[in-house]
């Protein structure tokens, strides 16, 4: 492994570990939220309150993000200081002055923008919507804000910095929740939320401080950068408003279906997520800075290098994942969910649902992959057309399978339009990048299946011992998920298996080493 896959690696590994920790976090919040706010109107009428400010929040984020890393990078090789404090000064300004007038109108009109949200909302749930529209409604103005600075530290490789802010967030919420949800009820939710995010704006700020004198307070809009980051942004926030559709449409057929086909949609496709947002969006998110380096380098052999070995490592994860998540799908439901009102009738649709979205789980992490890539050769437009493309299939896979497997075939239609989209970005790309070495991925790829198959028949075999308690079955298949597909990787020699296990034993000794040092 070369010097740069290998630091490449060792982020990952440190950003993972980080979002488990905000992952288990989001889980403890859910459990206390439910507890202290329960399903009564207030915690709806917050939810509704959230709805725009977040969805803003989020495209925003991801928005400039996503569209200013290949900028940044271009202005970094250039070396000239001067104009890349020009351009970041100008986006930041600009971007602070837009959503602060979006922020301002929003709020004035949320007692006319409220009721089209939540139509059936009595008289008392509209006004306390509107009450904490106006308390959540800040966070617009940082959801930008947070998106360039993420993109500054991630292109001067800050992972670290970049994940706290998630750990950051929730505990602040949690902490400030359980002192003053007595006092503030659930006005408390929403200025822990509105702080929260103030917070990790400060935490992001404070990563930048020592590169502060590069910011003055301009807004040169006839850039020829800040033109192309404007261009750039158009076509990304119709890609964010189109997989925002996607759910559109699936909750819309769903809706026709039996009731709980829409709950069980949720809480399936969530738990696909877990893996996804765990291990392919901390790879994606540690691996886009260094490729949009290597575009404008035109390092083309690096570049396809990186590229290749972000998506072994994707497949060397999210593979087994699959096997796993299809096989241990109802003692995992009913672990995480069976309780009070998630019935055993909720668990089965659940787990009918999370079957066929697990199907998708390695496409949908290389979308994320395949689509930076893009973004890195400053190409917005092509994901956006094939895009589209893919929604028309999604909706044509909805209706062939809706009839026959209910809710399911919703989620199947998601996973084979996943498929579907793979397939026509990964050919596109490769106009892009010739020879991504073919045989060296799809062998990988053989030897990973292979691995994960094996994994799958030990857990059939293993799911047979009767254990007492769902946790304890659980618990026992993931363990021996993990120890069978480590030892099958070792039989068919998988090499991303050979690489972490030398990495962990450097890192190991490393330590231990450090420790003797110390002792003696």
């Amino acid at each position: 492994m070369s010097v740069h896959a290998r630091g490449i690696a060792k982020s990952a590994i440190i950003v993972a570990l980080m979002v488990v920790v905000a992952k288990l976090l989001v889980f403890i919040l859910e459990i206390l939220l439910a507890a202290w706010f329960g399903t009564t109107f207030v915690k709806d009428a917050y939810l509704v309150a959230l709805v725009i400010p977040y969805l803003i929040f989020i495209v925003g984020t991801e928005t400039i993000l996503v569209s200013f890393v290949p900028i940044f990078m271009t202005l970094l090789a250039q070396g000239n200081s001067e104009d890349t404090g020009e351009v970041v000064s100008s986006v930041m300004n600009i971007s602070f002055l837009f959503l602060t007038i979006i922020c301002i109108v929003y709020v004035l009109l949320a007692p006319w923008i409220i009721p089209l949200i939540a139509p059936g909302f009595d008289e008392e749930s509209l006004s306390l919507a509107v009450q904490l529209t106006r308390i959540i409604s800040p966070i617009i103005i940082w959801g930008g804000l947070i998106g360039l600075l993420v993109a500054l530290l991630n292109s001067f490789k800050r992972f670290t910095l970049t994940a706290l802010r998630f750990t950051l967030y929730n505990s602040i919420i949690i902490g400030f929740v359980y002192f003053f949800r007595s006092r503030m009820g659930i006005f408390s939710l929403a200025l822990a939320v509105s702080g929260a995010v103030l917070a990790q704006f400060f935490l992001l700020l404070a990563g930048l401080w020592k590169r502060r004198k590069y910011y003055r307070f301009t807004m040169n809009l006839k850039h020829p950068q800040v033109r192309t980051m404007g261009m750039a942004v158009i076509p990304v926030i119709v890609g964010g408003v189109l997989i925002q559709l996607n759910f559109l449409i699936e909750r819309v057929m769903a809706s026709g279906l039996a009731e709980g086909s829409i709950s069980s949609l949720d809480f399936g496709y969530k738990l696909m997520r877990m893996p996804f947002e765990i291990f392919a969006v901390t790879i994606a998110t540690v691996v886009f800075p260094s490729i949009a380096g290597l575009v404008i380098a035109e390092e083309g052999s690096r570049l396809r290098q990186v590229f290749v070995s972000s998506l072994k490592m994707i497949a060397f994860i999210t593979i087994p994942a699959t096997v796993i998540l299809i096989v241990v799908r109802v003692p995992l439901i009913q672990v995480l969910f069976q309780r009070g009102e998630f019935n055993a009738a909720s668990t089965r649709m659940t787990a009918t649902a999370l079957l066929y979205y697990s199907f998708g789980l390695f496409f949908h992490a290389a979308n994320y992959i395949f689509i930076r890539t893009y973004y890195a050769f400053k190409d917005f437009l092509t994901p956006l057309k094939l895009g589209v493309i893919t929604i028309g299939l999604y909706i044509f896979f909805n209706f062939i399978f809706i009839g026959y497997l209910k809710h399911g075939g919703l989620a199947l239609g998601s996973s084979l339009a996943a498929v579907c989209y793979s397939v026509m970005l990964l050919t596109v790309l490769q106009k892009k990048m010739v020879n991504l070495g073919r045989i060296d991925l799809w062998g990988s790829f053989a030897k990973i299946l292979a691995a994960s198959l094996v994994m799958g028949l030990t857990l059939l075999l293993m799911g047979k011992i009767g254990l007492d308690s769902a946790a304890a079955k659980t618990a026992f298949l993931l363990g021996i998920g993990v120890l069978s597909y480590g030892a099958a990787c070792f039989v068919f020699k998988v090499e991303e298996a050979g690489k972490l296990w030398k990495m962990g034993r450097q890192f190991i000794m490393k330590r231990l080493n450090l420790l003797s040092g110390k002792v003696s």
